[in-house]
This record gives C-alpha cells, structure tokens and sequence, in this order.
C-alpha cells in the first residue's frame, strides 16, 4: 500500500502502527487545539490585563488628575470666598457711596430747586427794574418837556411876578385897613362872647328852675291822686250810710268780671239766665246793660269781680265800678221821692 507520497510502506505491524498513528494525531490536534485555545485565552487574557491595567493606570491617573484638581479647587474655591467677602465688602462701600452720592444729588437738587427760584424772583425783579427803567425814562423825557417849556414860560412868569409884585403892594395897603377892621370885628366877638356866657348861665338857672318846677308838678300831681284816692274812698263810705243796703235779692243778678292782661282790658260777663261768662266789649256790655236795665222793672244788682292778679291800678278799677253802678245799678239810681245826700256845709 502506498501513502499519499507514492512510497510503499514496509513498516511492520503497520495496522496497529496505523491505529497508533491514526490516534496521535487525533491527539496532538486536539492537544494542539487545546494548547491553541490556552494560548489564545493567554493572550486575551494578557491582553485583557493589559487594556485593565492601561485603564487602571488611566484611572489612577484620572483620580489623581481629579485630587488635584480638587485640591486646586478648593484653593480656588478659597480663593473665590476671599474675594466673594472681599466684594461684599466693596459692594457695601459702593453702596454707601451711593447713599452718600444720592444725598448729595438730592441736596444738589434742593440747590437747584432753591437756586431756580431765587432765579425767577432775580428775572421778576431784573423785568420790575427794566419796567421801572423804562418808567424813568419816559419821566425824564417828560421833566425834559415840561423843562424846556418853564424855562420857555420863566420870562413870562418874571414880568407876572412884577405885576403880582405890584398887586402885593397894594394888597399890603388893603390888608392893614383889613386888621384894623379885624381888631374891632374881635373885641365885638369878645362882647358877644361874654353876652353868649351871660345867656347860657342865665339858661342854666332857667333850666334848673324848671326842673324844680317839674319836680313840683310831678309831687302834686301825686297828691292830687292820692286826693282823688281819699275822695273816692269816702263816697263809697257815704254811699253805703246814706243809701240802702246792697242786696242781691229781689234784683236781676248781673256779674261783671275786669281783669287787664298784656296792657288790653278784659271783659267778661254773665247773667242770672246765662251763668256761663262769655268775653264781650266795653261797648257791647253797655248796651246789654242798658237792654237789661230797661227789661227788668226789678233793677239790676251789679256784681264787679276783680280776678285775682288782676293787673289793674286802683283808679281803673274804681272808675269801671263807679261807672257801672252810676249807670246800670238798682242801687246807685236815684229813686223818685229820695233826696240826694247833702254835700254841702
């Protein structure tokens, strides 16, 4: 048998030499494979340490790469700190310089504000000076007129003035005849002056005699009414002794109350057949007296009421009594066959 050389293979045994080669190649191939496969894990292996150990390495780096710029930091950071105080701290002044500046500018304009007005009042009075300026100047161009025509008229007024001069004269003359007349004008005021005092005291001593005089009447006049007072007292005493008692009955009782009230007189009256008092006036009263009085062939008794705090003097309420009973009475009339009481001596 030939090999794949061409060669014939004289080899004994040469099956199981066959076998035997047939089984190592099997077994180095696979030992082979296996070797390759070891070597191969190796070198990944090997190489996996390598790219670990170059990332480790990239790594220790990279951490002391970050320390350091940590610690670089951190000096930073420090340093940023300091500064950070450090421009507060600016920051404060600038702020205070700015207070400082803005109240200075807010005085500035206070200043200003000051300044302007004291401006404006300066133009108002420089435009008050300029009017009055102009005012002058027209005055003056005006006394400048009215002094070219005096000194025009100053001739004229000279020769007036000798006129006047002249006339003075004369009135000189005029005037001495003038005090003469005065002096004797002032001794006749003196005259009549005295008179005037003469008359006026003998008006005072007039004045005060009629005063007296007055004063007499007004006492008289106070007795004269006291007088009057005293007679009319005694007619009522007379009337009651020498004429019948007053009564009421057999008579047509008629009441009459007076009373004064805010200076008017009051009137109200009432009858045996009316006993209400109704308001009525003098004048009617009169003639429902008279009316009664020609009615009733008894007589009328008269009934004056004075109210209390009446308001009436006592010759106003004697007067309306007396006046009544004289008139409307049965008692104060005279009767036929009666002599009137004697009055005489």
């Amino acid at each position: 048998m030939t090999g794949d050389s061409g060669f014939i293979d004289l080899r004994l045994n040469r099956q199981e030499q066959q076998n035997q080669e047939s089984f190592w190649p099997s077994f180095t191939d696979i030992m082979t494979v296996v070797v390759m496969i070891f070597m191969i894990a190796m070198v990944v292996l090997l190489l996996r340490n390598m790219e670990l150990d170059r990332q480790l390495r990239a790594t220790m780096e990279a951490e002391r790469s970050a320390m350091e710029l940590a610690r670089s930091t951190g000096q930073e950071k420090d340093s940023l700190a300091v500064k950070l105080i450090t421009a507060e701290n600016e920051l404060s002044m600038l702020r205070i310089k700015l207070m400082q500046l803005e109240e200075q500018r807010q005085q500035q304009r206070n200043t200003i504000g000051l300044q302007i007005g004291e401006i404006s009042d300066l133009q108002a009075a420089k435009e008050l000076l300029t009017l009055r300026n102009e005012q002058l100047a027209a005055e003056k161009y005006s006394l400048n007129q009215r002094l070219e025509r005096s000194e025009a008229s100053s001739e004229t007024l000279r020769q007036e003035l000798a006129a006047v001069r002249l006339d003075l004269d004369g009135a000189r003359a005029q005037l001495s005849g003038l005090v003469s007349d005065l002096n004797q004008l002032q001794d006749l005021q003196q005259n009549t002056l005295q008179q005037l005092a003469d008359l006026r005291q003998r008006y005072g001593d007039q004045s005060q005699e009629l005063q007296a005089a007055k004063g007499l009447q007004r006492r008289s006049g106070q007795q004269l009414n006291t007088l009057r007072g005293e007679y009319n007292e005694l007619k009522v005493k007379y009337d009651e002794l020498v004429r019948p008692a007053r009564t009421p009955e057999g008579r047509y009782l008629v009441e009459v109350r007076y009373s004064k009230r805010d200076g008017k007189f009051r009137i109200e009256y009432s009858t045996a057949d009316q006993p209400v008092f109704r308001r009525i006036s003098r004048d009617k009263l009169d003639s429902a007296l008279a009316a009664l009085k020609a009615a009733k062939p008894e007589g009328l008794y008269i009934k004056i009421i004075f109210p209390d705090s009446s308001g009436l003097t006592f010759n106003e309420a004697w007067s309306f009594t007396s006046d009544l009973h004289s008139r409307y009475d049965y008692y104060s009339q005279d009767k036929p066959g009666q002599e009137a009481p004697a009055t005489g001596e």
